[in-house]
């Protein structure tokens, strides 16, 4: 049952929460992120942060995002904190799938906080998240 769960995240709506693996990331300073995903699936990133009093079984979405199925990558910024990231993709129908394949590079290139990857059901990676701190302000 645990296995379908963790697998199937909802017949329509994402369940980022009860995908097994979510990759996190920290940073104390703003942050901005680029998502990019191979054409053919649409896919969903989540970025959550961990709250025991959540509804979500202990983590409450703080963003999240259509990754276009053309393969334009997607931007945005987080706050400084630490996230939990999920992408999901949609399913024959309307079901939200959690990948089965979840890759987090833990020597991220210089400049880089994470850089984490998510396939189906295994290699190749079919959509990349990095996460770089945002530039400073220029006076």
């Amino acid at each position: 049952m645990s296995i379908l769960l963790s697998r199937a995240a909802s017949a329509e709506e994402p369940r980022p929460w009860l995908c097994r693996d979510k990759p996190v990331f920290s940073y104390d300073h703003a942050m901005q992120y680029e998502a990019a995903a191979r054409p053919g699936r649409q896919w969903r990133i989540f970025f959550m942060l961990y709250s025991p009093d959540s509804a979500h079984d202990g983590f409450d979405i703080v963003k999240s995002q259509e990754i276009g199925s053309r393969g334009d990558a997607q931007t945005g910024s987080l706050n400084a904190g630490r996230y939990f990231a999920v992408a999901l993709y949609r399913g024959n129908g309307s079901h939200w799938i959690c990948p089965d394949y979840t890759h987090d590079n833990r020597n991220p290139s210089l400049g880089e906080v994470s850089n984490l990857c998510y396939g189906e059901d295994g290699p190749p990676c079919l959509v990349n998240l990095k996460v770089k701190p945002s530039a400073p302000a220029s006076r």
